[in-house]
C-alpha cells in the first residue's frame, strides 16, 4: 500500500508540474528529423490580468548547437517584460494589452546546420467578464437601503469636491507631457542589423573564422528570404544567383548585385575552400553584409 501512495504522489507532482501544464501551441521538426521545437504557452487559458510564460523548448542531441532567434519588446499586443534563455530553452514573460486573439509570429531557429521554422499562430486572451453575456437581471437589494442623514451629504460632498480638484490638479500638471511613443515590433533589417552587430561583438572571429562567416552569411540569406519569396538559406549561391535571374527579376537586383556577388563567394572561398582570410578580407566582407542591408532604407531597394 505505501508503494501505491508513493506512485500516485509522484504521478501528482509530475502532473502539476509548469511544463506539464504548459499548453503547446505549436511544434516543428528539422529536415533531418533529429531536432524538434515545442512553442507552449502557461497558463493555457490566459485572462487579460494574467502575467502569460511563452516557452520555447528544443530537443536535439547535445553535441548540436542551439541558436534562438532576437525578439523585440513587443509581440503582437504582447509586452514583452522578461527573457530568459539557456542552450536548449527560450523563457519569454508578456503581459496582454487587449483581450482577444493576438498573433505570435513564425519563429525560425537554428540547430547545428539544420533549422527549424515554426509557423505563426494566434494566441486567444480572455476577458475577466464575458461581456456578451452578462446581464444585471438577476442582481437585487440585500436590504433596505439605509437613509442617509444631513452630516453624510456634507461630508459626501466635500470627499468628492476635494477629489474632483485633485483630479484638475494632476490633469494640470500632465498637460503638454509628450506621450510615450508607442513600442514597434523589430522590422527584419533591424534585427538583421542587430545580429550583425552581436555577432562582431562576439569577436567571433578571432577564434573560429568559419563559423563567422557561416553565421555571416546566414543572417543576409535569412534577410534576403524575409524581404522576398526566395527561399534563400535552402539554396546554393549558384542556385541563388540563378533564382534572381529569372524573371521577373527582383528589383533590388540591379543596385545591389556588386554588394552581394562578392559577399558570397567570399564566403564560399572560406566555408568549403579552406581559405584562412586577413583580418582586412574579414572586415570587408562584414561590411559588404551591412552595406547589402542597410540599402533597403537607403535606396528602397525591395519596392
Amino acid at each position: 500500500m505505501y508503494r501505491v501512495y508513493v506512485f500516485i504522489g509522484t504521478i501528482l507532482i509530475i502532473g502539476c508540474s509548469p511544463s506539464a501544464l504548459a499548453a503547446p501551441l505549436n511544434e516543428a521538426v528539422s529536415a533531418d528529423g533529429q531536432c524538434r521545437a515545442v512553442l507552449s504557452v502557461l497558463p493555457d487559458r490566459p485572462y487579460l490580468a494574467d502575467t502569460i510564460t511563452l516557452t520555447l523548448d528544443v530537443i536535439c542531441p547535445d553535441e548540436v548547437s542551439v541558436e534562438f532567434p532576437p525578439f523585440g519588446e513587443r509581440i503582437g499586443e504582447l509586452d514583452v517584460v522578461d527573457i530568459q534563455t539557456t542552450n536548449r530553452q527560450l523563457i519569454l514573460t508578456a503581459i496582454p494589452q487587449r483581450a482577444g486573439k493576438t498573433p505570435i509570429w513564425a519563429i525560425t531557429i537554428r540547430c547545428g546546420e539544420q533549422r527549424i521554422d515554426l509557423p505563426a499562430v494566434e494566441l486567444n486572451i480572455f476577458a475577466e467578464i464575458d461581456i456578451a453575456n452578462a446581464s444585471l437581471d438577476d442582481i437585487g437589494l440585500a436590504a433596505e437601503p439605509i437613509p442617509l442623514s444631513a452630516w453624510h451629504i456634507y461630508a459626501i460632498a466635500i470627499a468628492s469636491a476635494v477629489i474632483a480638484l485633485m483630479f484638475l490638479w494632476l490633469l494640470y500638471r500632465r498637460r503638454g507631457a509628450e506621450l510615450p511613443e508607442e513600442i514597434h515590433p523589430l522590422s527584419a533589417q533591424e534585427l538583421a542589423l542587430r545580429r550583425l552587430a552581436e555577432l562582431l561583438e562576439s569577436r567571433k572571429h578571432e577564434s573560429d573564422i568559419k563559423g563567422f562567416f557561416m553565421e555571416l552569411s546566414d543572417i543576409v540569406r535569412w534577410y534576403v528570404e524575409r524581404q522576398t519569396d526566395i527561399r534563400a538559406p535552402e539554396l546554393t549561391t549558384e542556385e541563388f544567383f540563378n533564382r534572381i535571374a529569372r524573371p521577373p527579376k527582383p528589383a533590388w537586383f540591379a543596385d545591389s548585385l556588386e554588394t552581394l556577388v562578392p559577399f558570397l563567394e567570399s564566403a564560399d572561398i572560406v566555408k568549403f575552400a579552406k581559405h584562412v582570410p586577413t583580418s582586412d578580407e574579414i572586415m570587408l566582407a562584414f561590411r559588404r553584409a551591412e552595406n547589402f542591408i542597410r540599402k533597403e532604407q537607403l535606396f528602397g531597394i525591395f519596392e
